[in-house]
């Protein structure tokens, strides 16, 4: 029995593509991996223009499933620094990647262990987020790229790339043919009970200092879902490095 759920089967929806338990058999056909990977570097605004943005810090808003609209500030730094802050009422939630380790530091109304370090296949999902942020050299951070089977998303066919972390850890990249650009992720963490998704959607991609970035994005896992809409993104600025070390766990406010 398949026994990996996809995003289809948690939400009740055609959100998703079925996903299957194991590696996607590649496909024969034209186009090549090379090929999609460099319409898609073109598409954001070429290589030479993604090789002069090394910054950003963007806000916006962030909306869990069935929460209000809460404020979110996303740091970044080439090649491989991402922190995304949102701050909620009952304190702040933070996702750290600084290159080599990753963090998850949230209020103690949201789970028991307010800061907790990734590991294994969470940590590959946080540095691959945080690769995607500067895009010229993702290329080089999986293993075993190969075009699959086309998939479908909103009536639209797409392209599939897929890769692993680890020669068995499937991430999947779907690409629309027409414009080039990346669509959706979803990546998968090895457990005891089987795959676990996640995916992440872009969407409403706008020019900041000639490279097209995604202002809305949805991250959807196996028991929530967070949405994500930027309203500025700040390229080329001096980003304070202590945005991406070990985050403090968050107060209670109650105490």
């Amino acid at each position: 029995p398949r026994i990996t759920p996809s995003m289809a089967d948690v939400y009740r929806s055609d959100f998703t593509p079925d996903e299957p338990d194991k590696l996607l058999a590649p496909a024969s056909e034209e186009p090549s991996v090379d090929q999609i990977f460099d319409k898609y570097i073109q598409a954001l605004g070429g290589a030479d223009r993604l090789a002069q943005l090394t910054s950003s810090v963007a806000k916006g808003t962030s909306q869990g499933y069935a929460e209000v609209r809460y404020p979110v500030e996303i740091y970044a730094k080439a090649p491989n620094q991402l922190t995304t802050i949102i701050h909620t009422d009952a304190g702040d939630r933070t996702t750290t990647c600084d290159g080599s380790n990753g963090w998850v530091a949230m209020p103690s109304d949201d789970r028991p262990i307010t800061l907790l370090p990734l590991i294994d296949d969470d940590l590959g999902g946080a540095k691959f987020d945080a690769e995607l942020t500067f895009p010229g050299g993702i290329k080089r951070f999986l293993q075993q790229w190969r075009v699959t089977t086309s998939a479908t998303i909103d009536d639209k066919d797409v392209e599939v790339v897929q890769g692993t972390f680890n020669g068995r850890t499937p991430v999947n990249l779907y690409f629309d043919p027409k414009s080039g650009l990346l669509v959706r992720q979803v990546r998968y963490s090895d457990t005891k009970v089987g795959l676990y998704a996640t995916q992440v959607d872009y969407g409403d991609y706008r020019d900041v200092a000639g490279v097209k970035i995604p202002f809305h994005r949805v991250v959807s896992w196996l028991d929530g879902r967070t949405t994500i809409d930027l309203t500025q993104v700040q390229p080329n600025v001096p980003v304070d490095p202590t945005k991406f070390s070990r985050p403090t766990a968050p107060r209670d406010p109650n105490r």
